[in-house]
């Protein structure tokens, strides 16, 4: 047993091997090692004591947490309105002066204008004392006016009807008793930006009608891409050549075929006498119609025109500079389709990581919500009109106690509550991230470490007894007892990608925070940070899953693993970089052609462009027509995601325990190699017995 990612001791520099000795030939060598030892134990224990510090937290929230306060409203001493006690029956939120809430995001902190807990809303515009009588706080405190209100989200927003007569905005609704008239244009643009949130409730709402009418239509869809999933991967096995050249050419179509749509409908734009296509992305007001708005803008189009093209000159230059290479890339992905097949148990396999996935997420949101409530509570003071720049030994901003508050000497001054906040919150927020990283990351490497075991064993099978090899779930499933005894590597490994995701996190948070100063070479620096980071999270991913695949093979811990796995990738850079980097853009280019298929066939479907007799009449007349299309598409992706990342593991194991093998062996009788034939064929080396003519070249690649 090692501790956390100790390292062996080092080996003086060789001049003629700067990345180590070539692996030499052992005899006695079978394989992915039987007898193995705990790794990486002091990294399992950290990881186990922030499962459990994570489970205090989670207590922690579930103990102080109150979700009632992001469901309901709450005035200005932060009761919660509809809570027990006397707000019982008093469920809606009233402001004082609905002007002085100029911005949305105070509506329930902050807001400086008494707010108070009522039974209803005011049902009609009134100044008189009958009316008003029932909207006082149980001090007295009572507003100047109440306007006619419609309820949104348990809050009285004023029910202002918009008007095409600009002069109506003068027009006075109310005038305060002591003299304050408010006109019409006042309160519209005053809860403006609040009605966006009627907006989208309306969004929403519509938004769920059309998922209840179109459910099974999507679940159709997406059982459609699960089915073309399994099928690309089962003809994969026979006909990869075929299909990866098929999704190039498919591929080339689409965006050819969208550069073509996207420049006609981005000349149409241009001629367009319509003013609404001049508008810019964020000038779009957001409505129920906000897709269909966008469409027609001029910058939508010329995006879409250079985003299509630029695919489409990419997948180009791939059919003229890497015909070559492609063609030894299929060799590699046709082999990875073989031991797949062999292996039927790992194409469900993903499944495991990513219902763990779920649970995590979800655990991370329930507690994320709950400790969104469980802040310090404080009351500062805050002034409507600064009135007075003290009064009373009171400033504005100071601390102040609700119940002992006198503000007789300025009335527009009050005492409210907020929660007390800093650049970087409550330490439980951040802690309930990083947590949530590292077991997100974790599941992942468990995922691609029994994989890795299961094809690393098939690899080191004689080559006689491969074909013998019969297919069984079973064995994928078995790889998981020899994850348990490396789990430490899975959470050292899972720990370095947590520690540099955590990281961007705060990074983000600063520029978030820094933003508001607008200062160049902050913007500049930070840039720069986020840059290096994202390039060492990608470098370190490429590590980790070789170390992983070293680990599987040889139970080393998760440094030595790393080490090696390096130090054989760079002994080998060029067949590195043009085989393993063409294989990945095959696959991604394959996913990307069946979620595209998928994608544009429910675009048709639901635009009622494919006839289909026995439909007629099932599909609805959506709201939103676009939105079942966007979540078949997304429920494709992570299912192609789901199968090719099988796919993608089984090609980086093959491709390592090959480099593996051509260092150890020769394929002579003493040293033949334990790869098949059809892999040794893409490195253009053969069996070679004294019995036979095999020649014995290799390929420069």
């Amino acid at each position: 047993m090692g501790s956390c990612c100790s390292i062996p001791e080092e080996e003086p520099v060789d001049p003629d091997n700067p990345h180590g000795k070539p692996i030499q030939h052992d005899p006695n060598w079978e394989g992915p090692v039987k007898k193995r030892s705990c790794t990486d134990v002091v990294c399992l224990l950290l990881f186990l004591v922030l499962l459990v510090a994570w489970g205090g937290v989670a207590f922690l929230a579930f103990q102080e947490g109150d979700v009632k306060k992001l469901i309901h409203p709450t005035d200005s001493k932060g009761q919660i309105c509809g809570g027990n006690g006397t707000l019982k029956d008093r469920p809606k939120l009233l402001f004082f002066d609905i002007t002085e809430c100029l911005n949305p995001a105070v509506i329930t902190l902050g807001c400086p204008t008494p707010q108070i807990c009522v039974e209803k809303c005011p049902t009609k515009t009134s100044i008189s004392p009958n009316d008003i009588k029932p909207f006082c706080t149980s001090d007295g405190e009572c507003p100047k006016y109440v306007l006619k209100s419609m309820d949104i989200f348990g809050r009285c927003i004023p029910d202002i009807k918009g008007s095409s007569d600009e002069k109506s905005d003068d027009k006075t609704v109310v005038t305060t008793t002591d003299g304050k008239e408010l006109k019409e244009k006042e309160i519209k643009d005053a809860s403006r930006r609040i009605m966006i949130f009627m907006s989208a409730r309306n969004f929403f709402e519509n938004a769920i009608t059309d998922v209840k009418e179109t459910w099974w239509m999507i679940g159709v869809g997406l059982i459609l891409a699960f089915l073309l999933c399994m099928l690309w991967i089962f003809l994969m096995r026979f006909f990869a050549g075929i299909l990866i050249w098929t999704s190039l050419i498919v591929l080339f179509v689409l965006f050819s075929g969208g550069f073509g749509y996207s420049v006609y409908k981005c000349d149409q734009a241009y001629k367009s006498e319509d003013k609404d296509v001049d508008k810019g992305l964020l000038e779009v007001n957001i409505t129920p119609d906000y897709f269909f708005d966008v469409l027609k803008l001029k910058d939508t189009w010329l995006a879409f025109s250079i985003i299509s093209g630029i695919f489409t000159l990419i997948i180009l230059l791939i059919f003229i500079a890497l015909r070559k290479r492609i063609s030894l890339a299929i060799e590699l992905i046709n082999q990875g389709a073989v031991v797949v097949g062999k292996h039927c148990g790992s194409i469900f396999w993903p499944v495991v990581p990513f219902v763990l996935h779920l649970v995590v997420f979800a655990w991370f949101c329930v507690i994320g919500v709950l400790l969104t409530t469980t802040g310090v509570k404080e009351y500062k003071i805050v002034d409507q009109e600064n009135c007075s720049a003290s009064t009373k030994g009171y400033k504005v901003g100071d601390e102040c106690d609700p119940e002992n508050f006198d503000n007789s000497g300025c009335p527009t001054m009050m005492c409210t509550y907020t929660y007390q906040k800093n650049i970087f919150g409550d330490w439980k927020n951040w802690f309930n991230l990083f947590a949530f990283l590292w077991t997100m990351e974790f599941v992942t490497a468990l995922g691609e470490f029994v994989l890795a075991r299961t094809y690393s064993k098939w690899y080191w099978t004689p080559p006689a007894e491969k074909s013998a090899w019969k297919n069984c779930g079973c064995r994928t499933f078995s790889s998981i007892g020899t994850a348990f005894y490396h789990l430490g590597t899975l959470a050292c490994g899972s720990l370095i990608i947590g520690i540099i995701r955590f990281i961007q996190a705060i990074l983000n948070r600063v520029e978030k925070t820094l933003g508001k100063y607008n200062n160049e070479l902050t913007k500049c620096l930070l840039c720069m940070c986020k840059c290096c980071l994202w390039c060492l999270e990608k470098f370190m991913r490429f590590i980790n899953r070789n170390a992983y695949i070293i680990c599987a093979i040889r139970s080393t811990n998760f440094c030595s693993s790393a080490k090696q796995a390096f130090s054989l990738l760079m002994r080998n850079p060029a067949r590195t970089l043009v085989l393993n980097s063409v294989v990945s853009w095959l696959l991604w280019l394959g996913k990307l052609a069946i979620v595209a298929g998928i994608g544009v066939l429910s675009y048709f479907f639901f635009a009622k462009q494919i006839p289909i007799p026995e439909l007629d009449g099932e599909i609805p007349n959506l709201t939103n027509g676009w939105l079942p299309t966007v979540l078949i598409v997304i429920g494709a992706y992570y299912i192609a995601t789901s199968f090719f990342s099988v796919y993608s593991m089984a090609v980086d194991t093959l491709f390592l325990c090959l480099l593996e093998d051509l260092e150890r062996n020769d394929g002579t009788l003493e040293k033949p190699y334990f790869g098949p034939k059809g892999l040794l064929k893409i490195v253009g080396k053969k069996q070679q017995f004294p019995d036979g003519h095999e020649s014995h070249e290799m390929e420069r690649i």
